[in-house]
């Protein structure tokens, strides 16, 4: 039988059930011929972890089924257990769907939580960008009845296509509502019709399932201790094909589309440069970071910096033989993808060294910053070099979490004396 729950953990489980499981999806922008993964991760009450059931789609629902049932003759413990189901949904039609996970008890079904997916037409009509802002803009269409005149119908509205160069479309979206729209090309020769092959995404919001984040961890031009004057180089390298962001780069002259070589503008913001790349169209574009001191001649060529993707981030991080020496100082910098209560970091497991770690919001972003010096905690560890590993409060850095906001982070270490800057990416 099911043991009663203590009011504490009763009260922490209505708040997670008002937050609602989370469904993510793989890959998170999924067209109508590659399968697609939904996977339901949450918090569950006790220690027999609820199973995959069925998926069921009726028309643009598609419905996940847990089974919450207790074995028999099993008897559960009590505790909170963090979990990850995935169900197959493979190839779906092109559209859009609503996915709702359920938990299903004896005759009691639960609604855990919902989330929207678009499923494209990448292949019947090529268009670029695929995604435009709610209020719309330009689109260029490869025309299938090339060289022959066409016209474009998008989301039901008839719209004026010029004809550029290798007779490709050029049209302009109207404005329409979030979500996926069809495209239609007419000619005399015939109709190509495209479902949800054009997504309209609200600019004020940062939808997983269009944009990626890429992160440019420092953008810091200016004087630093010691008479150290600091400079960082952030590249954005064109590709062979044009790359589309969310927001214009910040950058002389530059805009939402990339076709050439861009340096981004020094801001001094201590979370660096957070971009938001259209999925997909990033795959021939290079990125690169240095930071150097240039009040002595020896850091010319200055410290590499990471850039970071989206598959970098991850549940907990873990720096091993972090250095301890009285002339460094040790900071650490840390994004989530997502916000969590509290973060804690710990130096040393043997002598249990934590430090709470806060993080906010970046303005205009769904990221999350906060940093800490560590300088005065890395001497308390009983042996040097030590480990540093940044979890979520209220669960032990052993666990591997699933439903914690993914984060990254990195630290760097600077020699008080020669300025020389060392940085140290998770393991």
């Amino acid at each position: 039988m099911r043991r009663l729950i203590p009011i504490a953990t009763l009260l922490f489980l209505l708040t997670a059930a008002a937050r609602g499981e989370t469904i993510r999806f793989d890959p998170p922008n999924p067209t109508a011929h590659h399968s697609v993964d939904a996977s339901v991760v949450g918090i569950w009450h006790d220690g027999c972890l609820p199973t995959v059931k069925s998926v069921a789609l009726n028309g643009a629902t598609i419905s996940l089924h847990l089974n919450a049932d207790v074995p028999a003759g099993v008897a559960c413990t009590q505790s909170l257990r963090q979990y990850a189901r995935t169900f197959h949904l493979e190839v779906l039609p092109a559209g859009s769907y609503t996915v709702i996970a359920f938990a299903d008890q004896g005759d009691t079904v639960t609604e855990l939580g919902r989330s929207p997916l678009i499923v494209r037409d990448a292949e019947t009509l090529a268009i670029k960008p695929y995604a435009v802002p709610a209020s719309g803009g330009e689109i260029v269409i490869d025309n299938p009845f090339f060289p022959a005149g066409a016209t474009v119908t998008i989301g039901g509205v008839p719209v004026t296509a010029s004809t550029g160069v290798d007779g490709i479309l050029i049209a302009q979206a109207p404005p329409h509502a979030p979500g996926a729209v069809d495209v239609v090309v007419n000619a005399t020769a015939g109709t190509v019709s495209a479902k949800a092959a054009l997504v309209y995404y609200d600019p004020a919001a940062t939808d997983p399932a269009v944009f990626e984040p890429i992160l440019f961890p420092l953008s810091f031009q200016g004087p630093g201790a010691f008479g150290s004057q600091w400079t960082t180089d952030n590249f954005v390298l064109a590709g062979s094909s044009a790359a589309y962001l969310r927001d214009p780069l910040p950058c002389t002259g530059c805009s939402t589309k990339l076709t050439a070589n861009a340096q981004l503008a020094n801001n001094g913001n201590p979370w660096g440069h957070v971009l938001y790349a259209l999925r997909g169209t990033t795959a021939s574009s290079d990125f690169s970071s240095r930071i150097r001191d240039t009040s002595r001649q020896s850091s010319t060529a200055g410290t590499e910096v990471p850039v970071v993707r989206e598959r970098d981030f991850r549940g907990q991080l873990r720096f091993v033989s972090v250095p301890v020496d009285a002339r460094y100082r040790t900071t650490l910098r840390l994004w989530a993808l997502d916000d969590f209560p509290q973060l804690v970091v710990q130096v040393d497991p043997g002598t249990n060294i934590v430090a709470p770690l806060s993080i906010t919001l970046i303005p205009g972003t769904s990221m999350y910053f906060g940093s800490a010096d560590l300088t005065p905690l890395l001497p308390q560890a009983k042996t040097t070099p030590v480990n540093v590993t940044i979890f979520p409060s209220g669960f032990p850095s052993v666990l591997t979490p699933v439903l914690f906001p993914p984060v990254w982070g990195m630290l760097s270490i600077t020699n008080n004396d020669t300025q020389q800057v060392t940085i140290l990416s998770p393991q």
